[in-house]
């Protein structure tokens, strides 16, 4: 399929009429079926005993394919194929779409051979395409059958087109033969020739030419390559595939590791590795280097660095390897690469989880037809979170036109998108140009792995915006007639398309303490309970029970009405005193009941009290007793005549001690067999009722 861009820019071609071409830097050669001593057209059919290839669509790769043995191709060999909708097939997970490239062009797709690379379609009701796939120890076939190109008018596809690739892993030679032709492709953008891994090195046999039926073409490889090929490159960052990473603020360090190997077909010694991190202010904040003393042909290494770096603030950095001091080096381009880090503020309440940088704007893009999309992969700022709303920027809507939003599981095959999650349409009114945030239909939880999220055009004329400033996340995929695909321009944008997510839900409120009750306190008077409620959680809350217990004594219940906002405390007076009934030590709790309540560790506060019942103030010419702190005699006097008697009692409301008072008015107790430690005490003389706090202390 077409995509549209704002501007459109197209790119065309020279025609290459030869029945036989190259070499090329490296000595590759092509012949055709009209040399004398060219391949002789032989179509194989492997229509009964190859693999049906499944999932290829409009614009899209499908693999990888691990073939028997290694394909020698250029200075190197490869084990796995992946194959183009589009009539190529790649040595890596490249998506290559139209307007194609010229062969051999520097940067972007690389490392693949186009049969009949034109914008073919295997999408559409009724569509014929067929793509089969044999493989044995010598031989690799992969055969196209009635394959039509893309139209924009229904059903989305005319002509036909069937044709296959040989490779000869005996041989090296790569043959590609044409059994039928029909049909014209948009712009007549067509390419067949191969490429290498460093780009610019490869052999083209045509542009823009439809081949004929019953033809067919060989590439050759040198018995003796006329380059001598010193290269090494930066093969990934961190994992295979260098992808954007998420990571957390101020949370696990980050480890620098990169994957280095020697691409070329001589000896590298003595190559020094350096890794980078840097922040979104381009400064370095964490280096590192190693050297790497020898590298074979197709020999590889990978450093781990022991410098790592945490992150002290939320933002985009970027993760650089470089590779250095390789005299005589063919390729440089491959010296370097560079991988996305989003930091988030995890205490944030609401964050926007996507790969765009916020003010950097390249041109708008949709598709031909109005029947086409794009997609990103998120991976989860912390788990669990609340995905609340999709995010997008669009550049135009011109149509005007709807558009889809939609967010898919992880949980296909091989971690494709599979279950979809949420799905509303956005009206044309609603999708003007500008940054927009859709609620979901149905918010839910993110508990593990990544997120699929889609952009998809229900018309014409509607463009998203895509960020070309680096670095890129690597994660960016096109989805047409609902099949999704790597873009084709991964490596140099990203969109503007993501997720809004919150905080889980946390309800959590507690009694931190009293207000006024210190321990230890003597209770003479009923007691006004006072106490502070906060609320630990990330929701405001209201109208749920706080309660307060002495002792063994029933709770008492009442109703916390204040509304709390997350973090804040509110000092809450119980209606019901606390009554001094009983003379006793005990602990004076107070709690609260929030439902849902997610910890239950901070809910309770407690304090160690004293009640003192009966308490009469001694006043002068009254009964005394001394000295307090005692140590082994107490005194007691101011009584009279009156009968009377002591009673000690100990925290726990354990009696330790009781004596009858001596007629008169002066008694002695003995207190060598009371242990140290503080008592209560009930002095009674005649009719009045003395208590309070006695220490024994030698």
């Amino acid at each position: 399929m077409t995509r549209t861009l704002t501007p459109l820019l197209l790119l065309f071609a020279l025609p290459l009429l030869a029945a036989t071409g190259g070499p090329d830097q490296y000595g590759y050669i092509w012949k055709d079926s009209n040399e004398p001593d060219g391949p002789t057209f032989n179509w194989i059919d492997i229509t009964s005993n190859g693999i049906p290839v499944t999932g290829l669509a409009d614009d899209n790769v499908v693999g990888p394919f691990v073939m028997t043995t290694n394909m020698p191709f250029y200075w190197y060999s490869q084990k796995k194929i992946w194959i183009g909708s589009n009539g190529y097939i790649a040595f890596n997970s490249v998506n290559i779409a139209s307007p194609f490239p010229t062969i051999p062009l520097a940067g972007g797709a690389n490392d693949y051979i186009a049969a009949l690379t034109s914008d073919l379609n295997f999408a559409g009701a009724g569509n014929p395409a067929q793509c089969f796939v044999y493989d044995n120890v010598d031989t690799t076939i992969i055969s196209y059958i009635n394959v039509p190109f893309w139209s924009s008018l229904a059903p989305s596809y005319t002509g036909s087109n069937t044709f296959q690739i040989i490779l000869n892993k005996a041989d090296s030679t790569i043959t590609i033969q044409y059994l039928q032709q029909t049909g014209l492709t948009q712009n007549n953008d067509l390419l067949v020739g191969i490429e290498s891994i460093t780009g610019d090195i490869g052999l083209q046999h045509s542009a823009d030419i439809y081949p004929a039926a019953d033809y067919a073409v060989r590439f050759y490889a040198p018995v003796t390559p006329l380059l001598d090929i010193t290269d090494a490159a930066v093969d990934w960052l961190t994992q295979t595939g260098s992808r954007g990473l998420t990571l957390k603020r101020n949370g696990p360090a980050f480890t620098m590791t990169m994957h280095v190997m020697n691409t070329g077909n001589q000896d590298v010694d003595d190559v020094l590795a350096v890794g980078a991190v840097l922040n979104a202010s381009n400064l370095v904040v964490a280096t590192d280097q190693t050297t790497i003393a020898h590298l074979g042909p197709g020999a590889d290494t990978l450093i781990t660095f022991p410098t790592s770096y945490v992150p002290p603030s939320a933002g985009v950095y970027r993760f650089r390897g470089t590779i250095s001091n390789i005299p005589n080096e063919l390729v440089t381009s491959n010296n370097q690469r560079e991988q996305e880090i989003q930091v988030y503020d995890t205490t944030a309440a609401v964050l926007s989880v996507d790969w765009a940088g916020a003010a950097d704007d390249g041109i708008g893009i949709g598709w031909s037809g109005g029947n086409g999309g794009v997609g990103v992969y998120l991976e989860a700022p912390f788990y669990p979170c609340q995905v609340a709303a999709t995010t997008v920027r669009i550049t135009s809507n011109l149509g005007p036109s709807n558009f889809t939003m939609k967010v898919f599981d992880d949980d296909g095959m091989d971690g494709a998108p599979g279950t979809l999650l949420d799905s509303i349409m956005v009206q044309a009114v609603d999708g003007a140009a500008g940054d927009h945030t859709y609620a979901l239909a149905n918010p839910f939880l993110w508990t593990d792995g990544g997120l699929y999220v889609q952009w998809y055009m229900q018309g014409e004329n509607v463009n998203i915006a895509q960020d070309i400033a680096p670095p890129f996340s690597l994660h960016t995929y096109e989805v047409l007639d609902g099949v999704w695909a790597e873009y084709r321009d991964r490596e140099t944008s990203d969109w503007h398309l993501g997720l809004q997510v919150t905080q889980l839900p946390v309800y959590d409120a507690g009694c931190v303490a009293f207000f006024g009750v210190t321990p230890g306190l003597d209770v003479t008077q009923p007691l006004n309970v006072r106490t502070w409620v906060k609320n630990f959680g990330n929701q405001v809350i209201s109208n749920f029970p706080v309660n307060y217990r002495f002792n063994n004594d029933p709770v008492v219940t009442e109703n916390f009405n204040t509304t709390l906002q997350p973090g804040d405390s509110s000092l809450y007076t119980f209606n019901q005193q606390l009554l001094p009934l009983n003379t006793v030590s005990g602990d004076l709790c107070t709690w609260s009941d929030q439902p849902n309540d997610s910890d239950a560790q901070n809910d309770t506060t407690c304090v160690n009290i004293d009640l003192i019942a009966g308490l009469e103030e001694l006043a002068s010419g009254g009964p005394q007793l001394g000295p307090n702190p005692a140590a082994d005699r107490l005194t007691i006097t101011g009584y009279g005549a009156r009968q009377g008697s002591l009673t000690l009692v100990d925290l726990s409301g354990r009696q330790v001690g009781e004596w009858t008072l001596a007629s008169g008015d002066r008694s002695v107790i003995d207190l060598h067999d009371t242990p140290e430690g503080t008592y209560l005490y009930q002095l009674i003389a005649g009719p009045s009722v003395v208590t309070g706090k006695l220490i024994v202390a030698r």
